[in-house]
């Protein structure tokens, strides 16, 4: 598994598989992503939808009740973060 030390502890990028379900925090330079998302266990973490530079990510909350969905059950992958600035150019 990627990952990148922080001062806060460990931070994981874009490709790697996300260790734990819950909310993280996101942290991308270059574009403007959602600030947080909800992902699933064993998932891989997404990457930004205009560039090839690596997402960064860190666990905010847990959410173990998420690994025990049960299969029926409708779930999202979430595989590339927008870029938020897209939107906003044209909302005037």
């Amino acid at each position: 598994m990627e990952s990148t030390k922080r001062a806060s502890g460990t931070t994981l990028t874009t490709g790697s598989t996300v260790p734990e379900s819950g909310i993280y925090s996101v942290s991308h330079p270059k574009h403007n992503v959602p600030a947080e998302v909800t992902l699933v266990r064993n998932q891989t973490f997404p990457r930004c939808s205009r560039c090839d530079q690596p997402v960064f990510f860190e666990l905010v909350r847990s959410a173990p009740a998420l690994v025990n969905v049960h299969p029926s059950t409708f779930t999202v992958a979430l595989y590339e973060l927008p870029d938020l600035s897209i939107n906003e150019e044209g909302a005037s």
